[in-house]
Parts: C-alpha cells; sequence; structure tokens
C-alpha cells in the first residue's frame, strides 16, 4: 500500500515562499521575460514585475492547495503566507496576490487566463502581446500541475483538530 509523506501546512507554506522569495527564482522570472522578448513585458520595472509574479505564484499555491485538501488546511496555508509576509516585510506581496485571487475566482472557465489579463491590464495598460500571454499562460499551468503533482505525493496537515 502507497502511502502519503505527511507535512505540516506551516512547514510547507514557510519552504515554498522561501523558494519564492530568492535570488535564483527572481533570476528565473527575468529569464522568463528576456526569452518573451516582448516590449511591454520588458518596460516593467523590475521590482514590480518581480512582486507581481512573485504575487502569482503565491495564489496558485494558495489555490493548489485549496483544491487539494480541506478548508482547515486552506485557511492555515493562507494564514502562514500572511504570517510570512508580515515577518519579512513583504506585505505587499499578499495585498497584490489578492488582486490575481479575485482574478482567478471570477474568470470563468480558465482562472489562469483571467490572472494574466489581470497582469496585463495593471502592469502594461493590456499591451502584452500574444505570444507572449500564450507563454506566461503555459508556465503558470506549467508551476499549477507541477503542484497537483506534488499532491499526489503529501498530505498536509495542520496543527488544528
Amino acid at each position: 500500500m502507497f502511502f502519503k509523506k505527511k507535512m505540516d501546512v506551516e512547514e510547507y507554506i514557510t519552504g515554498s515562499l522561501k523558494a519564492l522569495f530568492s535570488s535564483e527564482r527572481e533570476k528565473v522570472w527575468e529569464q522568463l521575460r528576456q526569452v518573451c522578448n516582448d516590449h511591454a513585458l520588458s518596460g516593467i520595472d523590475r521590482m514590480t514585475y518581480i512582486n507581481h509574479v512573485r504575487a502569482i505564484m503565491v495564489e496558485l499555491v494558495l489555490i493548489a492547495i485549496t483544491k487539494n485538501f480541506n478548508m482547515d488546511i486552506g485557511f492555515d496555508a493562507r494564514f502562514y503566507a500572511m504570517t510570512y509576509f508580515k515577518n519579512h516585510n513583504a506585505s505587499h506581496i499578499d495585498k497584490i496576490g489578492g488582486t490575481y485571487n479575485q482574478a482567478f475566482g471570477a474568470t470563468r472557465g480558465d482562472g489562469v487566463m483571467g490572472m494574466i489579463d489581470s497582469f496585463s491590464n495593471q502592469l502594461t495598460g493590456g499591451n502584452l502581446r500574444q505570444d507572449t500571454i500564450q507563454r506566461l499562460h503555459a508556465e503558470f499551468y506549467a508551476v499549477l500541475n507541477s503542484l497537483f503533482n506534488d499532491f499526489k505525493d503529501i498530505k498536509l496537515t495542520t496543527k488544528r483538530g
């Protein structure tokens, strides 16, 4: 019989956020921007771009947790993310992420596309090229699929009953 590895949601969120706040991750996101070779995307201030992509990634993690586990786990995940942001002077990521959470939830069908549309509208006035939109869509979906695959082997637990 196959058993999933149990991991506390706080540990999972902390590890995920450490990775998302690493300079290595920022380099990957900058490479994505360079590969897209889109003037509108390149014109976004570097830290603004990084913060928005980071917020999208955090929301994807939280969405994957919510879709794979119970409400207690989803609530705790969001709580630990907000605590992490507060402790690392990054509360702006939570605020930015709220916009992407709403875009995901308010979009019929493809919530990821709603996030990309919101990103494009907020940061480029809707001027991202179609091939850039498709590239971002593929990248963000790859992250979401990777998270779903991780949860085939991991069972998140909470300290609450």
